[in-house]
Formats: C-alpha cells, structure tokens, sequence
C-alpha cells in the first residue's frame, strides 16, 4: 500500500497538503485542473521534490528520507524519454542494468515486458522508427520490467492522437495487471479518469476535493467543484422550503421539487445538482419546465444543450446523440426526475454552470 499521510509542500502562495491511501493492485486517477499540484503529488511521491512535513509510506516503510534511486518507484512521463543511443530491448532493461541484475535475468525480464505491452520481438529496433503509441508502450514497459514497488504516470497518452489514446485505453488494464504495485495515473481528462482509473481522486489547490469510483463521483458527487469539473451536470441555486418525509422541498429555477434526502445541503447557499440524465424531453414525470433552446453542441457520445430558464438562469442539458434536439430559440417543455437531484457543498463559486 502507498499513503501519503499530512504530506506538505508550499511554494508561495501556494500550499499542497495530501493525505492519500493507494491500495495493492490499485490504480488511482489523479485529476485536476491545470496547476492544483498533480505533478508535484507525483514528484514527492518519487522523491524529485522533498516534502516539508508528513510521511510517504509503502508497505509501512517510511521512504521520505530515501533518495529517489533506493525508492524502487517507476515514473512514465508525458514526454517519452526513451534514451536514443539504445535499442528497444536496453531502453527496458536500463534500470535493470543499474541494479546490477544478471545479463539472462535482464534478458528474460525485457522479453516477458514487451510481451506485456504487445511489443514481442521489438528488442532490437531502433527507438526513432517507433510510432507514438508504441514508444509509450516501451516506456511503460521499462517502468514494469523494474518490478516497482509503486508505478506513478504524469499523463502519459495526452501527446497521443485520439484514436491511439484510445486503443491505449482498451490495452492499459491488461498491461497494469502485470504489476501488483499500487498505482496513480495523472491525467486532465476526464474521460480517461473514468476508464482507467479503480478510483478517482479530484484535486483542486493543493488539496483532494473528493475521491470516489467514476460512478459515483459523476452520478452523485458531493461537491459543487466535483460536479462542475466532471461536467456531470448543471448546478442551481434553490431555496429550503421544508421537509416530507424522506425528501426536502425546495424552490428554483426549475419550480419547486422534491429532493431526496441523503445528501447534506448548505442552509446559506443551497445548491442543487441536476445530472444530465433527470433532464428529458419525453415525458418520465410530472415535473416539468419550459426553457428556451440556446445553442446545441453534438459531441459524438451525447448532446450538450443549453437552455435558457424563464428567470434568465441557463443551464447545459446532455441528451442522448439520437434525440431531435429543437431548433435554436425554440420553446420547449423538459421533464425532470426530481429521484435523480442532489445537493452538492458550496466551493464559493456561481451557481448554474455546466
């Protein structure tokens, strides 16, 4: 197990301040906007910046105090790094060559990696006549060839086009699976957090906001920032109206609704989550809004619709790629599933953005 327990770092004005537990086998997605401290969370970890207070733990032992060569932990960067001057097969074993391991060992390790990452045989190329994808693929089978005792990766496909990152995608499970170390994978995508990631942990300042398995976090954060960087759905502010039974009755934007209870809500600045599947254009309940039709932006897996409310307030509806969105400027009646909303926790910000 990897912890990171009041783990400090400050440079400024800025203060980072981790407490983190990465399980056997685990792969965390680290996920953040840019500069909230992901990189540096890794950096730590590998001993490339030195925390000002806390301990770094693997299996119990303190390796805050060791230099980054006696941590035994792997790093895969966005820039490749592969050493030109070396073929394939040296670029794997090069850690393994530094440890002073055997020649055959070194020989057998290399082959069962590249095997690993669909790279059998590929010992002897020349480094330069590798695409991008398979470059990668030999970085991070340099990175497993050195049985780490934790596997970090600062965003590893995001050079990648599109449709390598996501044939990448579909192989990293089988490949991560070689390794029992645990593992953080940074990344800004979301998307890739959600496929590759056991949990999902995000970060903001210097500080985790929440951490969770994808479905959760995307279907029921807790947090006004969580769902506005998940872009998981719309956030509106609403008034307590009073309670029946299991449900709290407010006042919004939408009218007034019945919210499950199960989630804690501000008494100062109430706010309400909506996902983008409680939104729909067929009827589902008897709750139900007029908005009018913005703009619509199709992005291949869904629609994005922005709806402008009757009090002005507009908010991004997600549809289904099939549903006939209205025109622009067009009048439309939406049903929501009030079983579906949530309150998220106050970050400071404005309510009713996407």
């Amino acid at each position: 197990m990897l912890e990171l327990k009041g783990v400090k770092k400050s440079f400024d004005s800025f203060t980072l301040d981790i407490d983190l537990e990465v399980v056997d086998g685990e792969t965390l997605a680290l996920v953040g906007p840019s500069g909230c401290g992901k990189t540096t969370v890794l950096n730590l970890i590998a001993g490339l910046a030195e925390a000002q207070a806390g301990k770094i733990l693997i299996d119990g032992e303190n390796i805050g105090t060791l230099a980054p060569w006696k941590r035994r932990i792997s790093m895969v960067f966005q820039d490749i790094a592969l050493f030109p001057h070396l073929d394939v097969g040296k670029n794997v074993a090069y850690g393994l060559f530094i440890r002073g391991v055997s020649k055959p060992e070194r020989r057998r390790v290399t082959t069962e990696a590249l095997k690993t990452v669909r790279l059998a045989g590929y010992e002897r190329r020349r480094v330069d006549t590798l695409s991008g994808g398979e470059r990668q693929r030999v970085a991070i089978a340099r990175a497993l060839a050195g049985e780490p005792r934790a596997l970090l990766l600062d965003e590893p496909f995001s050079a990648l086009d599109v449709p390598l990152r996501r044939e990448l995608w579909q192989e990293f499970p089988d490949i991560r699976a070689r390794s029992s170390a645990p593992s953080i994978f940074v990344t800004h995508d979301r998307e890739e957090a959600a496929r590759l990631g056991d949990r999902i942990a995000l970060m903001d300042a210097g500080r985790i906001i929440e951490i969770g398995a994808a479905r959760e976090l995307f279907l029921t954060p807790k947090t006004e920032f969580g769902a506005h960087f998940l872009g998981a759905g719309p956030i509106i502010p609403c008034t307590i109206k009073g309670n029946s039974g299991e449900h709290v009755i407010v006042n919004c934007s939408l009218g007034r609704l019945s919210v499950p209870r199960g989630s804690v809500y501000d008494e100062q600045r109430p706010l309400l989550f909506i996902p983008h599947d409680a939104l729909s254009l067929s009827r589902q309940s008897d709750v139900s809004f007029s908005a009018l039709v913005r703009k619509s932006v199709f992005e291949g897996e869904r629609q994005i619709v922005e709806l402008e409310l009757p009090d002005g307030l507009r908010i991004n509806a997600g549809t289904s790629p099939r549903t006939e969105v209205p025109a622009r400027d067009a009048c439309w009646r939406w049903f929501v599933d009030p079983a579906l909303l949530r309150f998220v926790r106050s970050s400071g910000g404005s309510g009713g953005r996407c």
